[in-house]
């Protein structure tokens, strides 16, 4: 069959060529395919730009999570090479203005009835004054904390929120970035949640218990690397939308109440 066989109502074809506006449907088309596209690539990002770490030992809380003991967290996750610091005090400066700007964050327990909300229970008789709630507000605390101080190789504020081997990772990230010559911009706009996602109590070797909770922060930030020329490297100006996975450790009898940052990784 050629195409002259090939016969559509004339009054459609009239209305195609002279009236729809073919043109405008296929731009249309093209935008909204490039908004997604840019929104994958630019819009979000799992994990903080910063330090990447693994949990302490293997599985979710190390191998001694089933049988009482303690993983093995003498010898810290080396993390990858990642943004340097950011420009000084006017970061903190805007860190502190988006905190008090900031709006209400969710906060989502489990249900007592649940595992993890038996655990959550069984933390709070051994650590007096714990609440699940209270928790997450000190944790997200230490997450507006974190990230500016991470940034400008602050190393006596992650000191005060970070265990020594946590500290010790999160050190030797300033040091290479320092010494790349690179200078990173994070920008904490919101934060968006933060959720509980496990908790467990385990016994150390020394017979300390010590509490983990692990928590999923959402949020909301502009993070750039620049190298020694100012020429951006990873990152974007763009607010970015990070998922982030914190765990908090605490030792049972230590004057310290503090849940300290044992380790971080994306979501």
């Amino acid at each position: 069959m050629s195409s002259s066989d090939i016969h559509f109502p004339a009054g459609l074809m009239d209305h195609a060529g002279h009236h729809f506006p073919w043109d405008l449907v296929i731009l249309f088309v093209l935008a909204v395919a490039l908004g997604v596209r840019l929104y994958r690539v630019l819009g979000r990002r799992v994990g903080m730009q910063g330090v990447r770490q693994e949990r302490p030992g293997a599985g979710r809380f190390g191998p001694g999570a089933k049988n009482g003991a303690a993983p093995d967290a003498s010898r810290p996750s080396a993390p990858p090479p990642l943004p340097g610091k950011a420009s000084g005090g006017q970061g903190d400066a805007n860190g502190a203005l988006n905190a008090a700007a900031a709006p209400e964050v969710d906060y989502e327990i489990p249900a007592p009835a649940t595992r993890v909300g038996t655990v959550l229970g069984e933390i709070a008789s051994v650590f007096p004054g714990f609440s699940p709630s209270g928790f997450l507000k000190d944790a997200e605390d230490t997450f507006r904390q974190v990230v500016p101080a991470f940034a400008v190789g602050d190393r006596a504020v992650l000191d005060k929120l970070l265990t020594p081997v946590s500290m010790e990772s999160f050190s030797a990230a300033i040091d290479t970035r320092e010494q790349a010559g690179e200078t990173q911009r994070s920008d904490l706009r919101g934060v968006e949640s933060l959720s509980i996602l496990d908790a467990m109590l385990v016994l150390a070797e020394d017979g300390a218990r010590t509490g983990r909770i692990e928590v999923k922060i959402v949020s909301r930030q502009v993070n750039i690397l620049t190298d020694r020329a100012g020429e951006p490297v990873v990152g974007t100006e763009a607010v970015t939308e990070f998922h982030d996975l914190w765990l908090f450790e605490r030792v049972v009898g230590q004057s310290d109440a503090r849940w300290r940052l044992a380790a971080s990784r994306p979501a």
